[in-house]
């Protein structure tokens, strides 16, 4: 069976979340002698991938289309895709195609699965990036339509079956969960224990939060338990690290009135040497973001044996079970109690355990196993028509 693959948009090499799970993705699907043949397409810089005798990597492009508006003497420019992937996907005979995150430019005619790890913009409409920004709620007028002609949604935990269910009227049986496994880079990768050095830090000195600064993130929850450590006298830094999106201004602000400029540390983008580092010697991670339903996050720092403090999100409790503490985002007083419960050495070791035998469940090996089947089973119905027929004018 041919298989394709979209992967969106990966020029980015700063961009986290959704694209290190496609390029895990990428790595272990190539890893496997699976028996299928694979197309990838994505938008993003070319021959950043090299074809194999399975595996035909497609770069899409964008070109700029002048567009008459409303005003008959305005005219403005923007950008569509280059050729249409719907015509690509025929041309290349694919059987089904495997959608890791949304495409909204056209109707695909061929099967496909759409990859679905939260809706948070019609949960959370209130925060500036899901109210404010246009690129969201064009994506919400097309959504419905994306979801509703997939044959298959994949997602990663209950809690996000019944939101997509609920929110976009989908039937049960097609959405299906997958957990979310752990990315592939923390298994090769070598820790930089120098960014301690570099940025001042002591080993289990130190919280972690690897967040971009969108405001759901709620990084101002840590800047109020800074305050709380140090009024209490407890030797303990937060460490921010991640990309302005917005909010960072409020939230050095927030830090400069409370004077807790020695307490906090901005460390921006670091990579994954130094990311890796960083999990491995800090205090715990604590995830306060006020979305979900999963968190790669939790995921790298459990593999890296860092206690995890994260939201009581159902969908995280779901996903961590008993690896984790958990406590309400908006209540500072409560995520300052969990930190100190990691004190009690037999509470760090239970979840530190519990943390190690979940992540050996949450492979890229176990995800793509139960993929290809979810794919094989679908094959029976696709052979129900032909690749090359043309049915569109019967």
């Amino acid at each position: 069976m041919k298989i394709g693959i979209y992967l969106g948009d990966i020029k980015k090499p700063k961009s986290v979340g959704d694209l290190t799970f496609e390029l895990s993705f990428v790595d272990e699907i190539l890893s496997q002698n699976t028996g299928h043949d694979y197309v990838f397409y994505y938008f993003g810089k070319k021959n950043i991938f090299k074809n194999t005798q399975n595996a035909k990597f497609v770069p899409l492009k964008y070109y700029k289309k002048l567009e008459i508006s409303y005003h008959p003497f305005c005219i403005k420019a923007y950008k569509k895709p280059f050729q249409s992937l719907n015509y690509k996907l025929k041309q290349d005979k694919v059987n089904v195609v495997y959608f890791l995150s949304p495409y909204l430019y056209e109707h695909i005619e061929t099967p496909y699965f759409a990859n679905i790890r939260d809706v948070a913009h019609r949960i959370l409409p209130h925060f500036p990036e899901f109210s404010t920004n246009r690129v969201v709620e064009k994506m919400e007028r097309k959504l419905n339509t994306f979801l509703t002609a997939a044959s298959k949604i994949i997602t990663c935990t209950n809690v996000a079956k019944e939101d997509i269910k609920t929110l976009y009227d989908v039937i049960d049986e097609n959405i299906v969960t997958l957990d979310m496994p752990f990315p592939n880079w923390v298994k090769n990768i070598s820790p930089d224990e120098s960014v301690l050095d570099k940025y001042d830090l002591l080993k289990n000195n130190y919280i972690l939060y690897p967040a971009q600064f969108w405001t759901h993130k709620n990084h101002i929850r840590l800047v109020l338990v800074a305050q709380m450590l140090k009024e209490q006298n407890i030797n303990l830094k937060v460490v921010f690290t991640g990309l302005d999106k917005g909010n960072k201004t409020y939230i050095q602000k927030q830090i400069n009135e409370l004077d807790l400029e020695d307490d906090i540390v901005f460390l921006n983008y670091v990579n994954q040497q130094e990311l890796a580092a960083l999990y491995k010697n800090a205090y715990t991670l604590c995830y306060p973001c006020l979305a979900g339903p999963d968190s790669i996050s939790a995921l790298e720092a459990m593999y890296f044996n860092c206690p995890i403090l994260i939201s009581d999100n159902p969908g995280y409790i779901q996903q961590l079970k008993k690896s984790a503490l958990y406590f309400n985002p908006l209540d500072e007083e409560d995520i300052f109690d969990k930190i100190r419960m990691l004190n009690d050495i037999a509470t760090k070791d239970e979840i530190l355990a519990n943390g190690k035998n979940l992540i050996e469940q949450y492979t890229f090996k176990n995800y793509i196993d139960r993929f290809l089947k979810l794919m094989d089973d679908f094959y029976q119905t696709r052979l129900c028509w032909s690749l090359d027929e043309n049915y569109t004018n019967k």
